[in-house]
C-alpha cells in the first residue's frame, strides 16, 4: 500500500527525509552533527520549495495541460455539439476512447488538486 501512496504523493520521501533530518538534529551529540543535520534540513526545504513552485507554475504547453485541452475539445464536440445541440453526427468512438478521455480528465483534475494541496500542506508544515 505504501508504494501506491508514493505514486499519489511523491513528496512523501521528501517529508520522510526532512523528518529524519530534524530527528538527527535533535539527537546530535556535537556541532559537526548539528551542522550536517542543518544542511540536510536546508536541502529538503529547498526540495519542498521547488515542488511547490513547480505545482504553481504549470504552463499551457505542459503535457498535463495539453491532454486537458484535447479532452475538453473532445467532450465539447461529442457531448455538447453532437448530443446536446444535435448539430452534428459523430460515430460512437467506443469504450476504449471514452475510457481514455475519462482517465485524462480524472488525471487532470486529480493531479492538480493533489499537487496544490500537498504543496500547501508541506509549505505550512515547513514554516513551523
Amino acid at each position: 500500500m505504501g508504494w501506491l501512496l508514493s505514486l499519489i504523493n511523491p513528496l512523501g520521501k521528501i517529508i520522510d527525509g526532512l523528518n529524519a533530518a530534524y530527528k538527527a538534529k535533535l539527537q546530535a551529540q556535537n556541532d559537526a552533527d548539528r551542522i550536517e543535520a542543518d544542511k540536510q534540513i536546508a536541502f529538503f526545504q529547498d526540495q519542498i520549495n521547488l515542488a511547490t513552485q513547480a505545482a504553481q507554475s504549470d504552463r499551457w504547453w505542459s503535457p498535463r495541460s495539453l491532454m486537458g485541452f484535447c479532452a475538453v475539445i473532445y467532450v465539447g464536440k461529442i457531448v455538447v455539439y453532437d448530443t446536446v445541440l444535435q448539430l452534428g453526427v459523430t460515430p460512437n468512438p467506443g469504450a476504449q476512447v471514452s475510457g481514455l478521455v475519462l482517465g485524462i480528465v480524472g488525471f487532470y483534475f486529480g493531479s492538480k488538486t493533489i499537487s496544490d494541496v500537498a504543496g500547501r500542506l508541506i509549505g505550512a508544515w515547513a514554516r513551523k
